[in-house]
């Protein structure tokens, strides 16, 4: 098993330390996922959603402080090309990835009571698992999330920030010129839209502006994360005080936060 330092320095407030992590490759079907399972005693599994592009130490050790303080399952992994994990097919759809990880968390005999975190691309998926497995979310989390509202009203905008990668040199290149041709698919599939679900969710919006090259974009922004928020009963919006996009690493204690508030809050598994 392989386990950083700094995470064994991690403590709850109650003085816990996190048990050390399964630190293993799991077959996905057909390929191999990487995936970090910090066991916990309570019968609800926090899955954590990174980034697009990025590995699931984006997540910056706030896994071991969720499990620390929830007493949850948590649930770490690598997006397919991405960290550990083998790049799998180029075909590979994000409704299939999230089928993918369903079968992963089913494998490893996770409690099938789930709470959703999803960070940037990854609160796109947060949401269309959420979608496919309504019997088995019971509430999200979305950490500055990329979501339909904010690409609806920029439009043609927001694919200009994406990376065009023409010759993909290794196995991530690959994976992101995927995970870019799959974008426009999933950013109009209704599975990764917000809009009816009757779920609890967290928002935890950038509390700085960050857009940088494309300031006119930071306004709506901020809209799409207050828009998710009002939209229905049961939501609730956070500011990260001080912190841009990377809220893992600047303001953690938010998304701690709000995991143990949808942990401690959830109904019993049906």
């Amino acid at each position: 098993m392989i386990l950083a330092a700094a995470v064994l320095s991690l403590f709850s407030i109650s003085g816990r330390t996190p048990a050390p992590p399964l630190d293993t490759l799991v077959d996905a079907g057909g390929y191999r996922m990487h995936v970090m399972v910090y066991r916990g005693t309570r019968p609800v599994t926090v899955v954590m959603e990174v980034g697009g592009g990025a590995s699931l130490q984006g997540w910056a050790g706030v896994e071991a402080q969720v499990a620390a303080r929830t007493g949850a399952t948590v649930v770490v992994y690598d997006r397919a090309g991405f960290g550990r994990s083998d790049l799998g097919p180029m075909d590979l759809t994000p409704r299939r990835q999230v089928e993918q990880l369903d079968r992963v968390l089913t494998l490893l005999q996770t409690p099938p009571h789930r709470i959703l975190m999803g960070h940037s691309y990854g609160g796109l998926m947060a949401v269309a698992h959420a979608h496919l497995y309504p019997g088995k979310v019971r509430g999200l989390v979305l950490v500055d999330p990329m979501n339909q509202r904010f690409i609806t009203a920029t439009g043609d905008a927001v694919y200009s920030t994406v990376p065009k990668i023409e010759h993909p040199a290794n196995a991530r290149d690959s994976a992101l010129a995927r995970l870019v041709s799959t974008f426009d698919g999933l950013a109009k599939d209704p599975i990764a839209s917000d809009a009816d679900l009757t779920i609890p969710i967290v928002v935890i919006t950038a509390g700085e502006p960050f857009w940088g090259k494309t300031p006119d974009m930071d306004k709506p922004w901020r809209a799409s994360h207050t828009a998710i928020a009002e939209a229905r009963p049961g939501r609730r919006l956070v500011v990260a005080e001080g912190s841009k996009h990377d809220i893992p690493a600047k303001r953690p204690d938010t998304i701690v936060d709000a995991a143990v508030s949808l942990v401690e809050g959830a109904p019993p598994p049906i």
